[in-house]
């Protein structure tokens, strides 16, 4: 039966509307949104430098990181990587650094003021604590504070490191434990070097960190693998890096700094299983395998990378499955690497001030910083100012704040005193002996008061005990707040054996000593001084008093590294004196010169010496020669035995041990070659010599050499070694203190 039309026309609508469903094309699917990843790096010490490794993988296969969450040396990769270093950089700053100085119980030498350096020469000990009337005062860590804190300064690029952390370009936590209420500490807002520094403040190894009026130390403590931080941050994958902290075994628990180290240990192990626990199983767990490479254990930086970077590539089917197109993952490491553009232009200075002073002055401090308002400053003159607050020795950390505007710069530098250094007592303890006929032990101690008035004057006192009797006070005060110039009025006593030369005498001396001098910047100091002493020299129970003055003038220059086994910088100790006694008037001059050196594993010192007197009169030798490295395997000259000398020597070592960190530095072997040329005490204006009746006295020249094994303690070098001089016999030496 035909359709009506009214029906046809309702038929061809019902087919159009099926049609127009069936025969449209299907609209594209909308791509599944990629899951926010999380970067979860935990603390390890050396051992976290494998997150390097890490971060190179997941650059290669471009897997996006949306947000960073580290701990402890997680944190300083992690809080790097975030603020905008690329992997290459971080390698390279990791390679370069030197850790040995940035582990080191103080700041690196050269940045010690002149008055510290000095400290070394008078007693070349480690052994330092405070004394109050509360009793002992120990530092508050193994290491000390400026180093670290200066390179984790250059760590963030341009000036990144005073960038709170939720500023960064890519979101950035790092976590910490409150030292007093043992809570987690997640930092989410302080800036980034305060950040790295107090989430890898390893108790008894670095000091703690106050932020916000709370104690803080290494997050490692409470929460080393921070899943939950992450998850917090609305992380949806983790890709967590665990470089572990493997227990020690009993024969490396041998110091007080393990028995923390295994305790850490213990702690950190604990929480992490805890994390581990709390991982998906879409999250991505890389575990590096460094056997033998411990928390300390920086020379093996390389190796820690590359085993992350192993260790990452063994995953890389799940890895690859998180890339990106490469459009995509290139504007997300663009947004990464932008970096503010930040003038390395000096601007004058508008303000300089420093606060936090409580026992030192902040006037004092401005003057020896000698920064002029209205000149240039520079930030690299800014970090130089900084170290040579840090070298007084006195404070535990230096926040600098910079603010550049209107043309200008205000600095403020917030210092923080460590408790036990305005009262210190250092003490060592020397030894030396040919295993013959000589062998001499000797306690030492050097006491330092120090801001005893607002000038910034100091007291040090510094004795011997043993075969050397001898005690020293002296009190310098500057002439004016944080004057190079200043006064040293001392007091002094001397009592010891002159030697096998004159067998059974011994002197004793008591003395006064003015000075005036003038520090020369950090490295060395001009003086003037005039003295009075009485000395008795007993021969056979029969005194012979006399009374001396002398009056000198003294350059001192002293760059050296180390004060134990220099491997750079020099020492100059060059006086003239006229010395007026019982009638007699001499001139005497005394010249030292050293220069140290490195090249590849070797390091040594050249050394040369002269002494003398200026004119014909005879005098007494002050400088003894004999005994290693001054003519090894000779006995000691006597000091009354000859007018003048001139010594050399060439000191050659490489290194190839490391003692552990707390105990010591390097582990050396080496040689030396040694040469002199004596003059026998005589008058030239004896009528006998003049005569002909006496022959006079030849110079006598001697060579030597030795051969030794060195060691750094912190009592100072220890030398084991053996030597021998032409035609002048040999010996075998051990040494505890210095010997140059």
């Amino acid at each position: 039966m035909p359709l009506s039309p009214l029906r046809r026309l309702a038929l061809h609508t019902l087919l159009g509307s099926l049609c127009l469903g069936a025969c449209l094309p299907a609209r594209a699917a909308e791509p599944a949104p990629r899951p926010r990843i999380a970067l979860v790096l935990s603390g390890g010490g050396a051992r976290g430098l494998a997150h390097i490794g890490v971060l190179r993988v997941l650059q290669r296969l471009q897997v996006p990181v949306d947000m960073v969450v580290g701990t402890s040396m997680g944190a300083v990769v992690g809080g790097a990587y975030a603020a905008g270093r690329s992997v290459d950089e971080l390698e390279s700053l990791v390679r370069e650094a030197d850790w040995n100085s940035i582990l080191a119980d103080r700041p690196p030498r050269p940045d010690l003021s002149f008055r510290r350096r000095e400290d070394d020469q008078l007693l070349p000990s480690r052994v330092e604590f405070g004394l109050s009337l509360q009793g002992v005062l120990l530092p508050t860590a193994a290491a000390g504070n400026s180093a670290l804190e200066f390179t984790l300064n250059k760590l963030p690029p341009g000036r990144r490191a005073d960038t709170p952390v939720d500023r960064l370009p890519l979101p950035f936590q790092a976590v910490a434990t409150d030292l007093v209420g043992g809570q987690m500490v997640v930092l989410k807002q302080t800036p980034l070097q305060q950040t790295m520094r107090a989430s890898m403040a390893v108790p008894a190894l670095f000091s703690p960190v106050r932020v916000e009026q709370r104690l803080l130390v290494d997050g490692a403590l409470v929460r080393n693998l921070a899943v939950d931080v992450a998850r917090a941050m609305g992380a949806e994958l983790i890709i967590a890096v665990n470089v572990g902290s493997p227990l020690l075994d009993e024969q490396q628990i041998q110091s007080a700094l393990s028995v923390t180290d295994q305790m850490v240990r213990i702690l950190t192990n604990q929480n992490v299983e805890r994390s581990l626990a709390e991982l998906k199983p879409q999250d991505i767990l890389i575990t590096p395998e460094m056997p033998g490479i411990g928390l300390t254990d920086f020379s093996r930086a390389a190796s820690a990378v590359e085993a992350g970077r192993i260790a990452a590539e063994a995953l890389q089917p799940r890895l690859a499955a998180l890339a990106l197109p490469t459009p995509d993952y290139e504007r997300l490491e663009a947004a990464r690497l932008d970096r503010p553009a930040i003038s390395a232009a000096a601007l004058p200075l508008g303000e300089l001030r420093i606060t936090g002073t409580q026992r030192s002055n902040a006037e004092a401090l401005r003057a020896e910083l000698d920064l002029k308002a209205g000149e240039p400053l520079s930030h690299a003159e800014l970090q130089q100012a900084s170290a040579q607050l840090y070298g007084r020795g006195e404070f535990e950390r230096i926040d600098v704040q910079v603010r550049d505007g209107e043309g200008q710069r205000v600095v403020e530098m917030k210092v923080t005193e460590a408790a036990w250094t305005n009262s210190r007592l250092r003490l060592g303890f020397e030894v030396a002996s040919d295993f013959s006929s000589q062998t001499a032990y000797t306690l030492s101690g050097m006491h330092t008061l120090s801001w005893l008035n607002a000038w910034g004057a100091e007291l040090r006192t510094s004795a011997k005990l043993g075969f050397t009797r001898q005690l020293d006070t002296a009190w310098m005060q500057p002439l004016g707040p944080g004057s190079a110039w200043y006064v040293e009025p001392s007091i002094n006593y001397l009592g010891a054996d002159l030697g096998a030369g004159i067998e059974g005498t011994k002197i004793r001396s008591r003395g006064t000593t003015l000075a005036l001098g003038r520090r020369l910047g950090n490295w060395g100091d001009l003086q003037i001084s005039t003295a009075n002493k009485r000395t008795d020299v007993v021969t056979k129970g029969f005194a012979s008093p006399f009374n001396e003055r002398t009056d000198k003038i003294r350059l001192r220059v002293d760059t050296l590294d180390a004060p134990a086994f220099p491997s750079s910088g020099h020492l100059v100790d060059a006086w003239r004196s006229r010395i007026r006694s019982n009638g007699s008037d001499a001139r005497a001059y005394e010249l030292k010169l050293m220069r140290a050196f490195r090249f590849g594993d070797w390091a040594g010192h050249a050394y040369a010496e002269g002494v003398g007197a200026v004119d014909s009169a005879p005098t007494y030798n002050s400088t003894v020669l004999g005994g290693f490295l001054r003519l090894s395997g000779s006995g000691e000259s006597s000091r009354a035995a000859v007018q003048a000398h001139r010594f050399g020597r060439l000191v050659v070592a490489r290194q190839f041990g490391q003692m552990p960190l707390g105990l010591g530095g390097a582990v050396r072997v080496g040689f030396s070659a040694e040469a002199a040329r004596e003059l026998p005490l005589y008058d030239p204006e004896d009528l006998r010599y003049r005569l002909g009746l006496l022959p006079i006295p030849q110079p006598l020249v001697r060579y030597a050499a030795s051969g030794f094994l060195a060691i750094d303690t912190r009592f100072g070098p220890v030398y084991l070694a053996a030597g021998g001089t032409r035609k002048g016999g040999s010996a075998v030496y051990f040494f505890i203190g210095p010997v140059w």
